[in-house]
C-alpha cells in the first residue's frame, strides 16, 4: 500500500508540472522562441486539426505537453515572425503611409542602421579603450575615422 500511495503522490506531482508548463504555452499556431531562450519551435495544426510543434534542429513532432515539458527555461514564450507575415506587414505599412514598399525598406534600413551606429557609438564609450586601442595599433587601423 506504501509504494501506491507514493505512486499516486508522484503522478500528481508530474502532472502538476505538466499542467504549470503548458499553462503559458502559446494557443495560436505561429513561429516562437521557446522559454529556454534559445531554441525556436513551429506550432500548427495539421490536417487533422491537431497541434503539431517542430523545433528547430530536431526531427521528432511534439505535443504540447512534451514540447512545454521537455524545453522549458525561464523566458517567456516570445512570437516571432515568418517571412510572409514580416512581408504582409511591411505591405500594409507602405500602403499606410502611402510609399512604394521599396521606399519604406530603404526608410527602415536607415533607421536601423542608425540604431547599430547609435549602440556601437554607446558600447565603445563605455569599454576601456587601452585594450582597444592596442588591437586597433597592431591591425593599423585608427579608432578615430570609425
Amino acid at each position: 500500500m506504501g509504494d501506491k500511495g507514493q505512486n499516486e503522490d508522484w503522478d500528481g506531482i508530474i502532472r502538476k508540472l505538466i499542467a504549470d508548463a503548458t499553462e503559458s504555452a502559446p494557443t495560436e499556431p505561429g513561429v516562437y522562441k521557446m522559454p529556454c531562450g534559445e531554441c525556436i519551435v513551429d506550432f500548427f495544426l495539421n490536417a487533422e486539426g491537431q497541434e503539431r510543434w517542430l523545433v528547430a534542429g530536431d526531427a521528432r513532432s511534439y505535443t504540447r505537453d512534451t514540447v512545454a515539458v521537455a524545453r522549458h527555461g525561464e523566458h517567456p514564450w516570445q512570437r516571432l515572425y515568418t517571412l510572409a507575415e514580416a512581408a504582409a506587414e511591411i505591405a500594409t505599412l507602405a500602403a499606410g503611409r502611402n510609399v512604394g514598399i521599396d521606399r519604406l525598406l530603404e526608410e527602415i534600413n536607415e533607421t536601423i542602421d542608425g540604431r547599430e551606429t547609435q549602440r556601437i557609438s554607446r558600447d565603445r564609450v563605455r569599454m576601456d579603450t587601452e585594450p582597444l586601442q592596442d588591437v586597433a595599433d597592431r591591425f593599423g587601423v585608427d579608432l578615430e575615422d570609425l
